[in-house]
């Protein structure tokens, strides 16, 4: 049965400086019917990419093949679907030649999507639907707490 796997970031202070930040992630069935829900709280300096890729990385080792990941993060989405590859056969440079950002993420992302078969697809924030808006809730009561 397909799992379908919401994370979402909270990051208060994120451009002055974010010194906790939260993750949230629900996992619905087919049904709409919660199946987990969880928060993390990360207590260090952090910012929202850094804390998308926390969050896709918890949501990849929960996951099994054929389950669906979604995320509001781009970076997130398009570095899984697009550029992962790519920056792999540069030596984790991107096009332009610079290092990839948060390499040591990637890198952890990359050896969790060798093991399953999963999809990560863009999810809009705040749009009112159910399984996003229980993880952007747990997110920002884990920045919170």
């Amino acid at each position: 049965m397909t799992s379908f796997i919401y994370i979402d970031v909270a990051a208060p202070n994120n451009h002055e400086g974010c010194k906790r930040g939260g993750i949230g992630m629900a996992v619905l069935d087919e049904d709409n019917y919660v199946e987990c829900q969880k928060g993390l709280t990360i207590e260090r300096d952090t910012n929202n990419a850094e804390l998308d890729l926390m969050a896709l990385q918890e949501a990849l080792e929960y996951s099994e093949d054929g389950d669906v990941i979604y995320s509001t993060s781009d970076y997130c989405v398009k570095g899984f679907n697009d550029w992962l590859d790519g920056w792999k056969s540069k030596g984790w440079r991107k096009s332009d030649r610079k290092p990839v950002q948060n390499r040591q993420l990637w890198q952890v992302v990359d050896e969790l999507r060798s093991r399953k078969y999963v999809e990560v697809r863009k999810v809009k924030a705040h749009a009112g639907i159910r399984g996003n808006e229980i993880a952007n809730s747990l997110a920002i009561e884990a920045a919170e707490l």
